[in-house]
């Protein structure tokens, strides 16, 4: 009876939220009124409560990002809802990982990706896919690679850090290993998160990086490769990307990713 009584308190305190605390932002539809909460308003109701109303700001997260990546791809708002949750709950840490990963490629902030992700080192000394993440950025978006090493060394000094952590930390710092880091990095992407949104950017940047070693190929050679086995015996990939999900292969003349049943 007991939990009754807290879940009936929690979906009305649910329902008071989404009508008085969030505010009406001019030029965007009324739906979008759940994104846009008044911080101190939200942590002053939620107290006790505040795991749970993360939670429901998550979800909405995924149903905000979803709604513009099918319309205008735009993301005005993505960063302050992130910043929300991320108060509310400062050791959810996909929040962080997954988040500035939105913000840096979806939105093109890199700026706030990163910052969202310093408040993240701040919350979350200890974890090392925050750091991971940090260097992951810096090595693809601006390729500022002394400062990806950097993070990939801090990542690699925390505990439960993966070995591959350390060894990206030497290879962004040498040359000719651009195609092998990249390949690589797109892999731990996919492998450290279950998140679908992940494994999907995953996915199409090994694409990107194996379309692009192709069509060198075809410049150098004359003629498109017929498999992504003779790519690798001429030395235009370091070894073929593997994951759990599907395969890559060429096929008629184009790279394709084939998912398994």
């Amino acid at each position: 009876m007991k939990r009754s009584a807290v879940l009936i308190t929690l979906i009305v305190l649910l329902v008071f939220v989404e009508i008085k605390g969030f505010k009406w932002i001019p030029g965007v539809k009324g739906e979008e009124l759940l994104f846009f909460p008044s911080g101190k308003f939200v942590q002053g109701i939620t107290s006790g409560f505040d795991n749970l109303f993360a939670d429901f700001i998550w979800i909405e997260t995924g149903v905000y990002y979803g709604k513009h990546r099918m319309s205008d791809r735009s993301y005005h708002y993505l960063y302050h809802i992130l910043e929300v949750l991320t108060d509310l709950d400062p050791q959810f840490i996909p929040a962080y990982t997954l988040g500035s990963m939105l913000l840096s490629d979806d939105a093109k902030r890199i700026d706030l990706g990163i910052k969202l992700l310093d408040k993240g080192l701040y919350k979350n000394p200890t974890y090392w896919e925050i750091p991971f993440t940090k260097g992951f950025i810096y090595y693809l978006y601006t390729k500022d690679y002394k400062e990806a090493s950097k993070w990939f060394l801090i990542s690699s000094y925390k505990e439960n850090s993966p070995e591959i952590a350390l060894k990206f930390a030497t290879w962004t710092l040498s040359l000719g290993k651009g195609v092998e880091v990249t390949l690589r990095l797109y892999l731990q992407l996919y492998n450290m998160s279950a998140s679908k949104i992940f494994r999907e950017k995953a996915i199409k940047g090994i694409m990107k990086v194996l379309r692009d070693q192709a069509m060198k190929f075809q410049r150098d050679k004359g003629y498109y490769p017929k498999s992504l086995s003779d790519m690798v015996e001429r030395g235009y990939l370091p070894f073929i990307p593997k994951i759990d999900a599907g395969q890559f292969k060429i096929e008629e003349g184009k790279i394709l990713y084939e998912q398994f049943d």
